[in-house]
């Protein structure tokens, strides 16, 4: 039988929303067509001035030359169809409008690493300078300012208030997201896009025709007590959101154990047998898509949980989220002249 995919979203209409604060920046999300990053078929786009959403903008557009095969499954994510974007302007030129409408002001994207790392990848098969931008992650940012069991936009937006109309239509992503980031400026009664970055102790990520590097916590103010990188992975990247974190994994993944450990231990992670109170990440396998670890069967599971009820921050993550994760390999670098296999 073959299983019906959801009918198309249409992109939201441009309007306006008014929330307090005095930041500005312009929150983003993309979709992709498949799972090369640069292969972006959609931009969301909300313009905060002033700690006012002012205008929010949904576009389709046709993915780079080479990079514009659409995937089964990320059709069935955002109900984006090459028939919906074959007549839509080109990723350069929606690239144009974004800078158009950004017009200096910082980016912000929840899980930045992706969206960034998608236009960058979308502007060199495009044949594009990477625009110059500072840019920060909304993810990062509700780590340093949330106790939450899982950061992915939905329950950062409950947490927050923010009602995520369409989650994965890309204007109504970029509208939570740049809510979320004004509550949390709110919480932390802050109302500048520098203050806010200081104030939880993040370094913003910067852009520019050449180089690059990722947003991250400001190792000049992060704490330093807590487990170090392992001996094996004593060259990792001390920027990489994986750095110093205390990972267990539990239940059958989709590649070996011993494969994830190593992976995430490249990246200066500690892998740990068990969930103790050092454990920042759960990684849960067998398919779990939910945020709970009380609704997992394991006995890690059932020791998160008893962390969690006495008051100990453990991130659940699915196998999803750390390949998202792993897929940012590292937080700076330079332009390659071609995209890497």
């Amino acid at each position: 039988m073959t299983a019906l995919l959801p009918g198309p979203r249409m992109p939201m209409d441009d309007s306006a929303d008014s929330v307090a604060g005095g930041l500005d920046f312009v929150a983003i999300d993309v979709e992709t067509a498949n799972a090369r990053r640069g292969s972006i078929c959609a931009i969301g786009v909300a313009v905060v001035r002033s700690g006012v959403v002012v205008s929010t903008h949904s576009w389709l557009t046709r993915p780079p030359a080479g990079l514009d095969e659409f995937d089964w499954f990320n059709v069935d994510l955002h109900g984006i169809t090459p028939e919906m974007v074959a007549d839509q302007p080109t990723f350069a030129e929606r690239l144009d409008q974004l800078l158009r409408l950004a017009d200096g002001l910082p980016l912000i994207a929840h899980n930045a690493a992706f969206d960034i790392g998608a236009l960058r990848e979308a502007c060199i098969a495009a044949d594009r300078a990477w625009p110059t931008t500072d840019y920060a992650c909304s993810l990062i940012m509700a780590r340093r300012a949330l106790d939450l069991i899982s950061y992915r936009l939905p329950m950062v937006s409950t947490e927050c208030g923010v009602d995520l109309i369409d989650h994965h239509e890309a204007g109504s992503d970029a509208l939570a997201c740049a809510h979320i980031v004004l509550e949390i400026a709110r919480r932390r009664n802050v109302d500048t896009f520098a203050g806010l970055c200081t104030h939880l102790q993040i370094l913003a990520g910067r852009l520019d025709a050449a180089t690059w590097r990722g947003c991250r916590s400001n190792p000049d103010t992060a704490s330093t007590t807590g487990p170090q990188v392992p001996d094996a992975a004593a060259d990792a990247d001390p920027e990489h959101p994986l750095y110093g974190q205390v990972m267990v994994f539990t239940g059958a993944l989709s590649i070996r154990r011993q494969d994830a450990w190593d992976a995430v231990a490249r990246c200066g992670a500690v892998v740990e047998a068990g969930v103790t109170k050092r454990t920042t990440m759960l990684v849960v396998g067998d398919g779990f898509t939910g945020h709970d670890p009380a609704n997992f069967w394991t006995g890690k599971a059932a020791k998160a949980t008893k962390w969690r009820a006495k008051g100990h921050r453990i991130e659940v993550l699915t196998e999803a989220d750390v390949v998202d994760l792993l897929a940012e390999t590292r937080t700076s670098g330079v332009r390659e002249s071609v995209l890497s296999g």
